[in-house]
């Protein structure tokens, strides 16, 4: 009797999983909203994104690496955070020099389009980090608008 009714309602077990991986995922989010919220307090995200692919700095010794995360744009940084590693990378918005489309880092090419970031390392060096995000074209012109041109601002406003 058991077997015959599964048999015959296959879609409440294709439902199932379908809303228990709808649930997974919204849990995910809602602990990453909350990991950031404790992290940066009252401080405003301008811009957020989930399921961002970052391929790792150019700076880094080895092979492109691929983690999957968050990235955040803050108003005085840009700020990415993987999931599954805890891999951080916290960008001042000082330091960027240039954000720009790109299919490459370290020279490998990556088959697919990436947001490239230049900036200034933690030891004073030229670097730079490539992420897969949603719409390019917008991310690009949010981190220009927001830190590239106010890091060229402040420059100005130091001479």
């Amino acid at each position: 009797m058991t077997a015959h009714f599964f048999n015959n309602q296959q879609w409440i077990i294709i439902a199932l999983v379908f809303f228990g991986i709808i649930a997974y995922i919204a849990f995910i989010r809602w602990r990453d909203r909350k990991w950031i919220e404790n992290r940066f307090g009252q401080q405003k995200a301008l811009a957020m994104s989930f399921g961002i692919n970052y391929f790792g700095r150019a700076d880094e010794p080895g092979k492109p690496r691929k983690s999957s995360g968050f990235l955040l744009l803050l108003p005085d940084r840009l700020f990415y955070r993987s999931r599954a590693s805890r891999l951080e990378l916290d960008i001042p918005g000082k330091n960027i020099a240039r954000v720009y489309p790109g299919t490459s880092i370290k020279g490998v090419d990556l088959h697919q389009s990436v947001m490239k970031v230049d900036f200034i390392n933690e030891i004073n060096r030229r670097d730079s980090a490539a992420f897969k995000v949603p719409y390019p074209p917008q991310w690009i012109r949010m981190i220009e608008n927001t830190l590239v041109k106010k890091g060229e601002t402040d420059d100005a406003r130091r001479h």
